[in-house]
C-alpha cells in the first residue's frame, strides 16, 4: 500500500495552529466525524456523506457535492417562468454557509440524509463512528477510519481497540445486501470472496498498515480530533488483526436465527468474526468470545 502521508503536512499544520472559524464550528459538531486522507487531504462526514473535501499545501481547497446544497428558499416550491413558448425555472440561491454556523450545518445535513437516511448502509456506518467518539459507555475503542480505498478496493472502517491494543478492518453489511447471500452466479463479489481479498491485503501489508494508521492517529491527536477518552501517545506498538470482522447492522431476531449459521461456517477460516446487530444497536467490539449474535471465528 502506497501512501503520501505526512504528519506534518502544511494542511495539517496550519488547521493546528491558526484553525479558522468555520473548521472550529466543524470539529464541535458531534454528529459530524472527520476522516485523513493518505495523499494529504481530509474529509468532514455525515451519515457517511462527505459534506466537505478539504486539501491545499499552500491555500485551503475543498468542494462539496452539489447535491448536498440547499437552496436559501423563502417557500417549500420554486415557480416556473413561462415566456415566448418556453418554460424556466425562477433562478434561485444557495444558503450562506455562514463558517458553518449551526442553523447552515443543520441544513446541510438534513440534505445528506435524504441521500443516505439512518437506515441506509451508509448511515448506518455514521451512527457507529458517531456512537464510538461520542456516546459509547464501554470506551473501548473508537473507528479512527472509513472508506479506506486500495487497488480498486474499499474498506469500510477501521477498528482501534485501547484495551488490547489491537486495529482491525470491519466490513459492515445490511442485510439487503446479496454478497451476504454466497453464490457463484451472482455478479456481485460474494462476501467470501470479499473478505479473502482484505485478509490477504491485511498479512500483505501488516507493518505499513500499522505504520500508516499511526500516523493518522497523530495527525487527529495534533488537531484535536479523536474521541475525548482517547489518551494513547500512538498506535506504535499496536498489532493488526489480519483476518477482517463482518458486521451487520440492521438485523431482526428471526434473520438472525435463518441466516448466521450459514454465514459463520462460510467465513470460519476468512473472518476473525461475526456481529450480528439490531437497527438500534451502535456500540461495536471485537468478538474475542462467542456469545450472543457475536461469534468468534478465529480459533488461533
Amino acid at each position: 500500500m502506497k501512501t503520501k502521508l505526512k504528519t506534518d503536512h502544511a494542511l495539517f499544520q496550519r488547521l493546528k495552529d491558526d484553525p479558522p472559524p468555520w473548521w472550529k464550528n466543524l470539529t464541535l459538531d458531534t454528529e459530524l466525524y472527520i476522516d485523513i486522507r493518505k495523499n494529504n487531504y481530509l474529509n468532514v462526514y455525515h451519515n457517511g456523506g462527505s459534506i466537505m473535501r478539504l486539501e491545499g499545501a499552500k491555500d485551503y481547497k475543498a468542494k462539496i457535492h452539489v447535491e448536498y446544497i440547499p437552496l436559501n428558499k423563502t417557500s417549500d416550491y420554486l415557480p416556473f417562468e413561462f415566456q415566448d413558448g418556453n418554460i424556466s425555472l425562477n433562478e434561485s440561491k444557495i444558503i450562506d454557509i455562514n463558517n458553518f454556523k449551526k442553523e447552515s450545518l443543520e441544513r446541510i445535513k438534513k440534505r445528506v440524509r435524504k441521500f443516505y437516511p439512518n437506515d441506509s448502509e451508509k448511515g448506518i456506518q455514521g451512527q457507529y463512528v458517531i456512537n464510538a467518539q461520542n456516546k459509547s459507555k464501554s470506551k473501548n475503542g473508537f473507528f479512527i477510519d472509513t472508506e479506506l480505498q486500495y487497488d480498486n478496493k474499499r474498506i469500510d472502517m477501521v477498528w482501534v481497540d485501547l484495551g488490547t491494543k489491537k486495529i482491525a478492518f470491519v466490513e459492515l453489511k445490511t442485510i439487503g445486501d446479496e454478497r451476504l447471500y454466497i453464490d457463484s452466479n451472482k455478479r456481485q463479489e460474494a462476501i467470501d470472496k470479499q473478505l479473502s481479498k482484505y485478509y490477504e491485503f491485511a498479512r500483505e501489508h501488516k507493518d505499513t498498515l500499522i505504520d500508516y494508521y499511526n500516523r493518522i492517529y497523530c495527525i487527529k491527536k495534533n488537531l484535536g480530533i479523536l474521541p475525548e477518552f482517547v489518551k494513547e501517545n500512538s498506535l506504535e506498538y499496536y498489532k493488526l488483526i489480519e483476518k477482517p470482522i463482518l458486521l451487520i447492522g440492521d438485523c431482526t431476531q428471526k434473520w438472525i436465527d435463518k441466516n448466521a449459521k450459514d454465514l459463520n461456517n462460510q467465513l470460519k477460516d476468512i473472518a476473525f468474526g461475526c456481529l450480528y446487530h439490531g437497527r438500534a444497536t451502535y456500540n461495536f467490539r471485537i468478538p474475542y468470545n462467542t456469545s450472543r449474535n457475536c461469534f468468534r471465528l478465529d480459533e488461533a
